[in-house]
């Protein structure tokens, strides 16, 4: 089926090739062969004629969105059949030499015509936006050209037609026809829209038009004789016109494009640029040439132009502040985000850290003592999993609320994320206050929580209370003695108040076991890893994996990553564990490569931050490549923005990798510091958006997204939606404009025999009449998600 629609396309392009060939062919055969000057003129109509019998069968085969400006295009050059077939019976039969005649007449109509054509086009490729920067340019040339048309041909015509103001009229509109040609070649060139075959046939058949019109107006004001081969110029205009309207592409010529570009550069900025030196310059050559100097006509025609010249830079610089602005207002969106938690408006982990450590040196100074409360969520993964996550992240809000509400002003509250909080407290020189609070906070995070339809849940909190003092101990450390006193409240039974003690420190034995065991099991190679898939949104199928790794520990069982991955990036075991998943992720995709025949699959890899400011990430990346024979652009390796905060080192590293082919990912983007303004200078080809800006509702969160994606789009990265998770959130990534995307709601994480690397075919799934990038057809979405199927009820 697709090779019979495959063909179809090839004999339709063959269509306007075979009608090029043979025009061109009977054009030169007339010029060239000694035929009757009679012959030459029915070659001539034939000629025109066929280009309007091309246009009716362009427009009923490929049905173009605005069908409008091709029936013009028919209309006006059906008066210039009338126009030539009428002129050459008049020379050439009738031998009539007035001027002007009953040809002038149509000949002008249509030119009035095919103008109409050109503006209904370039305003259907413009769609519903408003172009008026290209407008500007248009209005500058066409101006420009004007002058230039008055001094060389208008007003010499008019001279020379002193006697008769009617052929004078007559023969003046004839190039200010050509100038309003050229302005709509301009206007053409520069609207937005894609640069078909059709569209660029298009613009040879203008620009031959255009210069075949100003030769011929040349000659007949200054030269004794007629030029020859303006004909065939002409002949030529028209074969290029029938080739464009019967070339498949003509059908999308008229589809609005993208968004259009405020930026002066290349033919656009040349354009503008001459136009603006044509006053001056007509001034120089009258002057060096001896004769009477147009003053008024330059002086008209240069306020004109600086007039609109203005109005140009106006808009530019209108638009380059709406640009500028809402970069602003991304980078303080971001600068909000990287100190706040977006669900629940506490501080986020950055931002606590920071405030820990103020109020470690103030207690410093004022021998005062920080206390600080871990807060450990009981109960919360089993609403996730009986609920769903909308009604997890209702709990935290609520949460964080209440939570809020209990601490004295001084004190301060932050999300570490997931379920795990903090509290600050300034003054804790008693022990039982913080003790007491944490009593407290229990107790109000355990009342009913109501989430959707009316129906409440319960959570409950283990806490962990550790005590210091500027100068005897650190912020990390503090964390630590917390963290390890909230788990030993979670495992004696939850519910309960722990302060950090010898008992704790058991915990921390603990962390050294699972230390040791997890060196062994890297050894052992007892790590295993699961694959979730990355899709493309365009046309449904699996661009990629992201390897995770996992640990079955023996007598233990599963041990989450959440338990033993802080541990290895505690120590120097991160290097042991990134190489391994990176091995191990390399080695599945290898024998994916020869299941598949091909190398367009790509793994993702996650390297921690540690690792990549080392020297030594070049060195592993290269042998795991060269061990599994991959190629470098099939591994790409992820980061977060933490690891480009930690100096130049990791940004020389990661410039390093991409060097050699390796494809870098920035993770979780926006939950740092990284700002819009910064991601120019990133060592980093894809961005993947963390899910918070992802399941969040509110406009603002929206406007964020969309301007995360525009921002990331803007610098040349491909963006990938992490988190998706309900066919709304799949929508709303695919509404926005984003590429790629992963989540539960697309495919959940699990072992490689469990995957399908192929994917649905492409050829299954791609639209091939959609012309907009990054839109997926209804096959593709509806291999993403029955619900976005166009069909579904």
């Amino acid at each position: 089926m697709h090779e019979t629609a495959g063909s179809g396309t090839d004999a339709r392009t063959s269509t306007s090739r075979n009608y090029l060939v043979a025009v061109v062919c009977v054009v030169i055969a007339s010029e060239a062969l000694p035929v009757p000057r009679l012959l030459q003129d029915l070659v001539y109509s034939l000629v025109g004629l066929s280009v309007v019998v091309a246009i009716v069968v362009g427009i009923r085969r490929y049905r173009p969105r605005a069908p409008t400006a091709w029936y013009l295009m028919a209309a006006g050059q059906s008066l210039w059949v009338v126009a030539d077939t009428t002129f050459n019976w008049q020379q050439d039969v009738a031998h009539v030499t007035a001027y002007p005649t009953i040809s002038d007449v149509f000949y002008l109509l249509g030119y009035v015509t095919f103008a109409a054509s050109l503006a209904v086009l370039i305003k259907g490729r413009s769609g519903l936006r408003s172009d008026l920067g290209s407008a500007l340019d248009s209005a500058i040339v066409t101006a420009g050209l004007g002058l230039l048309s008055w001094v060389l041909l208008v007003r010499p015509t008019i001279e020379s037609f002193d006697h008769n103001p009617l052929a004078a009229g007559v023969a003046v509109a004839y190039p200010a026809m050509d100038v309003v040609l050229v302005g709509a070649l301009i206007r053409l060139i520069s609207s937005p829209g894609g640069r078909s075959p059709a569209f660029r046939y298009l613009l040879a058949a203008l620009s031959l038009l255009i210069v075949a019109d100003t030769v011929s107006d040349s000659f007949n004001l200054f030269a004794t004789n007629k030029v020859s081969g303006v004909e065939f110029l002409w002949l030529l205009s028209y074969a290029a016109w029938g080739t464009a309207v019967l070339h498949p592409s003509m059908r999308r010529l008229s589809d609005p494009g993208a968004v259009p570009d405020v930026r002066f550069r290349g033919f656009r900025l040349l354009a503008v640029v001459v136009a603006t030196m044509i006053a001056p310059g007509i001034l120089a050559v009258e002057h060096l040439a001896g004769k009477p100097l147009d003053i008024w006509a330059v002086v008209g025609g240069s306020v004109l132009i600086a007039l609109l010249v203005v109005l140009r830079m106006s808009l530019a610089i209108e638009r380059i502040s709406a640009v500028h602005h809402s970069l602003e207002v991304l980078q303080d969106e971001l600068a909000v985000q990287a100190t706040h938690d977006p669900l629940t408006g506490l501080a986020n982990r950055i931002r606590t850290m920071q405030l820990i450590a103020g109020a470690l040196g103030r207690s410093n100074r004022k021998r005062e003592t920080v206390g600080l409360l871990f807060i450990d969520l009981d109960g919360f993964k089993e609403v996730n999993d009986n609920h769903g996550h909308r009604a997890g992240d209702e709990v935290l809000r609520v949460v964080a609320a209440r939570m809020d509400q209990q601490i004295r002003e001084g004190d301060f509250v932050g999300r570490l994320g997931g379920d795990e909080f903090l509290v600050g407290i300034e003054d804790a020189s008693d022990p039982e206050d913080a003790v007491q609070l944490a009593t407290r906070l229990i107790a109000a995070i355990s009342e009913p929580i109501g989430v959707d339809d009316g129906m409440t849940v319960k959570v409950g909190a283990s806490i962990g209370v550790a005590l210091g003092r500027g100068g005897l101990t650190d912020v990390e450390t503090l964390l630590h003695e917390a963290d390890l006193a909230a788990y030993q409240a979670k495992a004696a039974g939850r519910g309960r108040v722990e302060l950090f003690s010898n008992t704790a420190r058991a915990a921390l034995r603990q962390h050294h076991d699972i230390e040791r065991a997890l060196a062994d099991a890297i050894a052992r190679d007892e790590l295993l890893l699961h694959f979730q898939p990355i899709f493309n949104l365009s046309t449904g199928v699996i661009d990629s994996y992201e390897a995770l790794v996992r640990w079955d520990r023996p007598g233990v069982g599963m041990v989450q990553p959440d338990e033993f991955l802080p541990v290895a990036e505690s120590s120097d075991l991160i290097f042991d564990l990134d190489v391994w998943v990176m091995r191990a992720a390399l080695a599945q995709l290898s024998e994916w490569n020869r299941e598949r025949g091909d190398t367009n699959l790509q793994i993702a890899v996650n390297v921690s931050a540690r690792h990549v400011s080392q020297q030594r990430i070049r060195d592993d990346v290269e042998r795991a490549l060269r061990t599994a024979e991959i190629d470098p652009g099939q591994l790409v390796v992820e980061v977060t923005e933490t690891a480009l905060m930690d100096g130049s080192a990791a940004a020389d590293n990661l410039e390093a990798l991409r060097a050699s082919g390796v494809v870098i990912s920035l993770d979780d983007f926006g939950t740092g510091y990284q700002s819009s303004a910064q991601l120019s200078r990133l060592p980093i080809d894809v961005l993947k958006i963390d899910r918070q800006f992802v399941v969040t509702d509110s406009d603002s969160a929206r406007s964020l997204l969309e301007l995360m994606i525009k921002a990331a789009h803007a610098f040349g990265m491909r963006v990938v939606a992490e988190g998706i998770e309900t066919t709304q959130q799949l929508e709303l990534v695919i509404e926005l404009g984003c590429q790629y995307a992963q989540g539960f709601h697309l495919g959940r994480p699990g072992p490689a025999k469990a995957q399908s690397p192929d994917g649905p075919p492409a050829s299954s799934v791609l639209n091939p009449s959609s012309s907009r990038i990054g839109t997926p057809s209804s096959a593709a979405l509806s291999a993403l998600d029955p619900a976005l199927s166009p069909t579904t009820t």
